[in-house]
């Protein structure tokens, strides 16, 4: 072990990597606070930096329009390597140095002392106007911590996020979206580095865990139902889903809720009530019919807009195209109407009306696609919309 009267020399703005700070600080767990506190100073001092990377991922991020959002997180954790049991150790310690270097950097800044703990985990941006006068030296060193603090979490948690995975899967389907379990267990895994000692030697994989499990269980309390449900009910509910699958099980067909009832010591009439409590509330945004894009939303009836036949404007078709028609010249309108049909009869080609005119069938084309250009005018698609 390195001792705390025999750091290692660092040069003036010199890059100290993580290997090397491990070396910094790995002493034995008495001497840690008082080695902690001179690490910090000695590198302030000497202008270093740490050489954080900013993700543990080699190469770009992966990317894809024909796989599902939770598929490509899989795919992403399963290119992060996994921290076991020695670097969960190294890591806590790193981040611990982290946050006493920017705690540190938040006093030279002019920060209150006792307000250190609470501005620790601020990015720069949000930090208060520090109470006492410093040099802009000082705010660069704070900031250059900061960031250094940020880029060191991120990593931390993506060491983590393969814990995520498992408990999800486990959980979906029980009335919230995956997507927001995921969001929310990994948002838990910022609250396990928070409280993580690694003094215990307890392993993080452990403790995060129970972070992950908490997050999970409070999310499905709180987002997947729209009513909350007492817990005496929940049990009840139990009670009869257990009494359903043992008949279910003998009988092998469904349930009778008479049977039920009289298995649970029920009335009937609180067997239904307690099961109709436990709909799920549905999102009307959910996906529905695989990847077309379509939401729940859109597929349902809207009983408070008119059908389709008496939300069209009633009017006569035929009345409103002749009185569109006759502002046309006497040509173009025989060939609109002739060319589309528009008097009953058959639609007629370009070159039998050209024949009829004495003209080339290009002659006629020009002069219908002109007749259709003056019918593009705002007047008289005012007149037709209610039509199309």
């Amino acid at each position: 072990m390195t001792t705390p009267d025999r750091l290692p020399r660092i040069q003036k703005l010199a890059l100290v990597d993580l290997p090397t700070l491990d070396s910094l600080l790995d002493v034995p767990v008495a001497s840690w606070e008082r080695n902690l506190k001179k690490v910090v100073r000695e590198l302030r001092q000497k202008g270093a930096r740490l050489a954080v990377p900013a993700s543990l991922r080699d190469g770009g991020q992966l990317e894809s329009t024909e796989i599902g959002w939770t598929t490509l997180f899989e795919a992403q954790i399963k290119s992060l390597p996994r921290m076991d049991r020695a670097e969960e150790f190294r890591m806590a310690r790193r981040y611990e140095f982290a946050k006493a270097r920017v705690g540190d950097a938040l006093q030279r800044a002019g920060h209150r002392p006792e307000l250190v703990a609470e501005l620790t985990l601020r990015p720069y941006r949000a930090l208060p106007e520090p109470t006492r006068r410093s040099t802009a030296a000082d705010q660069q060193h704070l900031r250059q911590c900061i960031d250094e603090l940020e880029r060191l979490r991120n990593v931390y948690v993506e060491g983590a996020l393969y814990l995520v995975h498992a408990p999800v899967r486990r959980y979906s389907g029980l009335g919230v979206d995956e997507v927001d379990l995921i969001q929310e267990t990994a948002a838990s895994l910022f609250q396990a580095i928070e409280g993580f000692d690694w003094r215990r030697d307890v392993r993080f994989k452990t403790y995060a865990v129970y972070w992950i499990q908490q997050a999970i269980l409070k999310t499905l309390y709180n987002a997947s139902r729209t009513v909350r449900i007492p817990i005496w009910v929940q049990k009840a509910y139990r009670k009869i889903k257990r009494a359903q699958e043992e008949v279910q099980h003998v009988t092998g067909t469904v349930a009778d809720l008479t049977i039920v009832a009289g298995r649970v010591d029920m009335p009937i009439d609180r067997v239904e009530e307690i099961l109709a409590v436990r709909r799920f509330a549905v999102s009307l945004d959910a996906a529905v019919g695989g990847d077309d894009g379509f939401s729940l939303g859109q597929t349902l009836h809207d009983d408070s807009a008119d059908p389709i036949p008496e939300a069209i404007r009633e009017g006569d078709l035929g009345s409103e195209l002749r009185a569109v028609l006759a502002d046309l010249p006497d040509r173009e309108r025989t060939i609109l109407v002739r060319r589309f049909g528009l008097d009953g009869q058959e639609p007629e080609t370009l070159a039998e009306i050209a024949k009829d005119f004495g003209v080339t069938a290009e002659r006629v084309r020009q002069l219908q696609k002109a007749a259709l250009e003056r019918l593009q005018k705002p007047r008289s698609m005012q007149r037709l919309k209610a039509f199309a």
